[in-house]
């Protein structure tokens, strides 16, 4: 039976266990194999890099740093052969070290898997082959060094003084304080064989996740924080507390809910409350046409680690009573934990893309308990892990925070800018049905103010301000808007703010606008603004919009018509000028508009329209009378109550 805890498939991929903790052999022989595996043993149990354990596997050879599968193998005889030396030459390690070593079957082949937990009684040596000195081995990447001779030997003397703190023995606690049901729920979440054993204590054992004190065994404070129902009654910083304020008409108001548990289940249940109740999604379609998608408020992805992260790095001790605490508000998340980050983690290694210091963690055993179920991602990769997802999801960057003493690490998620602008919107929509419209209104203007990138803000703001008469204090959304790049996705403020102003008698102030600020209009508000521009009898002024919207006057019947309409006017000031080589062009170009809506589906009066502008097209250019008539024809069947059809037609 398998004595390993992991699943032997992600160990050979190294899908849970960093590369470096993996020291692969092809084959064995004593004389060579055998003191280089001491070595390895040796520096693994030293933990230098405090990973908490580190593995050697005999029979799987090495390939670019990776398992080169299917394995080699061993034949039984090895397999015994090696056993018997590894346990044999132990005491050859000083102070005397002993592994667990394990057989596994690998498509059809054995081999050897020896597991290294980092031992309670370091520094350990051992020699330099079958005579040579002994010395002090550390991993450093994937290779095993001679500690003096890299320059490590004080801070590993210096370590070794320190048994860290989740190794330690809970001497007021026993194995009936472990629920075997979480032991084995773990086991069965990490693929490991280990599950299939029928006592438990010797999967405690097994797992080392247990201490012997004297004559009996105790949990060891790892296996206490994972696998006990309620690990707050021997450390009482162990459990996540949320809050979530919510602010409305009535007030604010507060939500708290706690997790308790094994860290695992802590986890999982608090990623569960928080994708009910503040994750969400919302379809996101950008101004380009290309495919909608669907984004959360916060991607779990990131939060997630950002939470592991805490529960990892955090202190359990009796100096650290304090609850991780989630605190969630309409526009962020903050996780904060304590103490902060240990001694030699800097704020410039929190940035994207900085590569963070080898220093021990705090916790190594909470680290790989949680890598082994997949909850955490392996080590130095899980801060860049989080900026991606953040940037894949649209939302601001993440932001890493302690205090000059070290007393505490937050870190904070901002939401996605539909999350805060729902949440603004939502609230407005309460203090108005209250009759508070004013305050509403601050609202909106606020939450336009902490994020002008907010489409759905600027908007709903505008609306507003427009609803209300209040003209003056939507312009400062819009000039910003004037201001975004043109493959930005824009609010749609402009030509509704315009049809505003003309409604309340400025048309002089629309059209200052537009002369000023027209070349700065992206394509669509470009075609609104042309057809404001035509309502105020500026044709001039339309005709260069509608030139400058481009493409984008080929999608909307309407906007088809209006610009062949615009088309007609110059074609008419061109001939009234003498300009008949532009008069023509103009007029070809408005019966190409005309032809293009009459092949759309549009409303009959729209269609009805096209044929009478086409009518007066054919006649301009001199086409056969037939074909004109056919034009006012098709246009007074569409539309025989426009009167002016029938004049026109004669």
């Amino acid at each position: 039976m398998s004595n390993l805890r992991i699943n032997l498939d992600d160990l050979l991929h190294a899908r849970t266990v960093e590369s470096e903790r993996i020291e692969f052999k092809a084959t064995w022989d004593p004389r060579v194999t055998g003191h280089q595996v001491l070595k390895t043993i040796c520096a693994f149990a030293n933990d230098l890099r405090r990973h908490g354990s580190g593995y050697v596997i005999l029979g799987v050879a090495e390939k670019d740093g990776s398992a080169d599968l299917p394995p080699r193998g061993l034949s039984p005889e090895q397999i015994d052969d090696a056993t018997r030396w590894i346990t044999g030459n132990c005491h050859r390690i000083v102070p005397r070290y002993v592994p667990r070593i394990s057989r596994e079957e690998v498509e059809g082949r054995s081999i050897l898997v020896i597991w290294v937990p980092a031992s309670e009684t370091p520094p350990h040596q051992a020699p330099d082959g079958e005579k040579g000195d002994r010395k002090y081995w550390v991993r450093i990447d994937q290779r095993t060094v001679d500690a003096q001779h890299a320059g490590l030997l004080t801070q590993l003397l210096n370590q070794s003084a320190i048994v860290p703190w989740d190794s330690r023995a809970a001497e007021d606690a026993t194995l009936d304080d472990l629920s075997e049901t979480l032991v084995r729920e773990h086991l069965k979440a990490s693929g490991s064989a280990l599950v299939e054993e029928k006592d438990a204590r010797t999967i405690y054992r097994k797992m080392d996740i247990v201490r012997r004190i004297n004559d009996h065994e105790v949990p060891r404070n790892v296996g206490l924080l994972f696998f006990a129902r309620e690990p707050g009654r021997w450390f009482p910083g162990a459990k996540i507390e949320t809050s979530i304020l919510r602010t409305g008409a009535g007030g604010d108001v507060l939500e708290e809910k706690d997790f308790r548990g094994g860290l695992a289940e802590q986890v999982r249940a608090c990623l569960a409350h928080l994708r009910r109740e503040v994750i969400g999604s919302a379809i996101h379609k950008p101004a380009s046409g290309a495919r909608a998608s669907r984004r959360p408020s916060y991607p779990e992805e990131a939060l997630r680690e950002i939470l592991v992260n805490a529960l990892y790095h955090r202190g359990y001790d009796e100096g650290s009573p304090h609850t991780t605490l989630v605190r969630i508000t309409s526009d962020r998340i903050d996780i904060r934990s304590t103490p902060g980050p240990v001694p030699g983690v800097g704020r410039e290694e929190l940035i994207r893309g900085a590569t963070p210091k080898l220093v021990p963690p705090r916790n190594p055993r909470i680290g790989e308990l949680f890598k082994e179920t997949g909850l955490a991602e392996k080590r130095l990769t899980g801060l860049d892990k989080v900026y991606q997802a953040m940037e894949r999801n649209g939302s601001p960057p993440p932001e890493f925070y302690f205090d000059e003493e070290r007393t505490f690490f937050q870190a904070t998620l901002h939401a996605h800018a539909w999350r805060s602008a729902g949440s603004a919107i939502r609230e407005a929509g309460e203090l108005r049905a209250v009759g508070r419209q004013q305050e509403a209104l601050e609202k909106l203007e606020a939450a336009w103010h902490a994020n002008y990138g907010s489409v759905v803000i600027a908007e709903e703001f505008v609306r507003q301000c427009l609803a209300l008469g209040d003209l003056d204090r939507a312009e400062p959304v819009i000039r910003m808007n004037l201001h975004l790049a043109a493959h930005v996705e824009r609010p749609d403020v402009v030509v509704p703010w315009l049809e505003a102003l003309i409604a309340d008698g400025q048309g002089e102030r629309v059209q200052r606008f537009l002369n000023k600020y027209g070349l700065r209009l992206s394509a669509r508000e470009a075609v609104g603004a042309a057809i404001v521009a035509r309502r105020l009898g500026d044709e001039d002024l339309a005709a260069r919009l509608f030139n400058a919207a481009g493409p984008a006057i080929l999608d909307e019947p309407r906007t088809l018509l209006e610009s062949a309409q615009s088309k007609l006017w110059l074609a008419g000031e061109a001939h009234r000028e003498g300009r008949a080589d532009d008069n023509r062009r103009l007029l070809e170009d408005a019966r190409t508009l005309l032809e293009r809506l009459l092949g759309m589906d549009a409303p009959r009066r729209r269609h009805a329209w096209a044929w009478h502008e086409l009518g007066r097209v054919r006649r301009w250019l001199r086409e056969p009378a037939s074909a004109v008539d056919e034009a006012y024809a098709n246009a007074i069947r569409l539309a025989p109550d426009e009167t002016r059809f029938h004049e026109e037609r004669g």
